[in-house]
């Protein structure tokens, strides 16, 4: 079995107290793996920058860090991707980690020369990757199966917790919007499951680290820039438009069941921070994403039930907590 490099992109900003105990947790798992540590920092205003720096030089660790400016997660990603040396790349968060999981996901990618490797969240989740590992027919679903898969909730993907060939997201230059804020994440996951020849899942069952993720909360309101979220996955819409015809099943549950949900995401999220009915009802109407807000044959139930009260009376609906 060959043995890969790994390059860790970990995009920070005022953890200084915290970004020790996040870097230990990631380097007990790496333990005989060649691996580099490519910390970018978003203009913090702490001592971040020097502790991380300080941390590396300790732990003789392979990597730097890179202040990428006051700007977007995604830009951080980006930098992190342009920058990595390693034959894969994975992305962690303070807000979100996970336990154990790379040396399976390595493993997993040496065995199948994968594109995208991503984990499995419980033992049935397990079965079903130790059995596509058994058979090269099933394991090599294609990543319009898996973005199907996604869409109904059978298969689930943690931008926290996936594997990515690096030379397959530079030849199909594959990085994150940049100028984006919400809903990057899920834009570039459909991308690279659209774009990958090999999809594994592994049977590495994912845990949270509760025990050094980061607590504290996000302060400021999110407002009417939650929208971004909306035209992200109308770009992705407007990619299978214009590139997947082959496939209208998929153009269909996209149109029908992710946008018209990615809509209502916001509308709670701006209904949970205290915005009143009429006034995003208005939002929607400038933007034209009232319009989106139609059920279609691939909307599931809950779904119609939900643009059907908000649609005809929307001061009966109930946003989700």
């Amino acid at each position: 079995m060959q043995t890969l490099s790994l390059s860790i992109i970990l995009p920070v900003k005022n953890v200084e107290q915290e970004i020790g105990g996040i870097l230990r947790s990631v380097i007990s798992q790496v333990n005989g793996i060649e691996t580099e540590f490519l910390i970018v920092d978003m203009g913090s205003r702490d001592g971040t920058v020097l502790e991380c720096v300080q941390f590396i030089k300790d732990e003789r660790l392979r990597g730097f860090v890179v202040q990428n400016g006051d700007g977007s997660v995604s830009a951080a990603l980006n930098t992190g991707i342009q920058k990595a040396s390693g034959d894969y790349v994975t992305f962690i968060f303070a807000r979100r980690l996970y336990m154990d999981f790379l040396k399976g996901y390595l493993d997993t990618a040496a065995r199948t020369d994968a594109d995208f490797v991503f984990g499995s969240f419980s033992e049935d989740d397990v079965r079903t990757a130790e059995r596509r590992a058994l058979s090269k027919a099933v394991q090599k679903q294609g990543g319009l199966e898996y973005m199907k898969a996604v869409i109904n909730g059978a298969v689930r993907i943690d931008i926290s917790a996936v594997l990515l060939r690096k030379s397959f997201l530079r030849e199909k230059e594959l990085y994150f919007h940049e100028e984006c804020r919400y809903g990057y994440v899920e834009e570039f996951v459909y991308r690279c499951l659209l774009q990958a020849q090999t999809i594994v899942q592994s049977p590495t069952i994912l845990t949270r680290n509760a025990v050094f993720e980061l607590k504290r909360g996000k302060t400021k309101p999110i407002g009417k820039d939650i929208f971004e979220k909306v035209e992200a996955m109308l770009r992705v819409g407007l990619i299978l438009r214009t590139s997947y015809k082959q496939d209208p099943e998929l153009l269909a549950l996209f149109t029908d069941q992710v946008i018209p949900k990615t809509v209502m995401n916001c509308v709670d999220v701006l209904l949970r921070e205290g915005n009143g009915y009429n006034a995003i009802r208005g939002q929607l109407r400038l933007l034209e994403y009232d319009k989106l807000l139609l059920p279609g044959r691939r909307t599931d139930k809950e779904l119609k039930r939900q643009l059907r009260t908000w649609n005809l009376i929307p001061w009966m609906y109930k946003c989700k907590p």
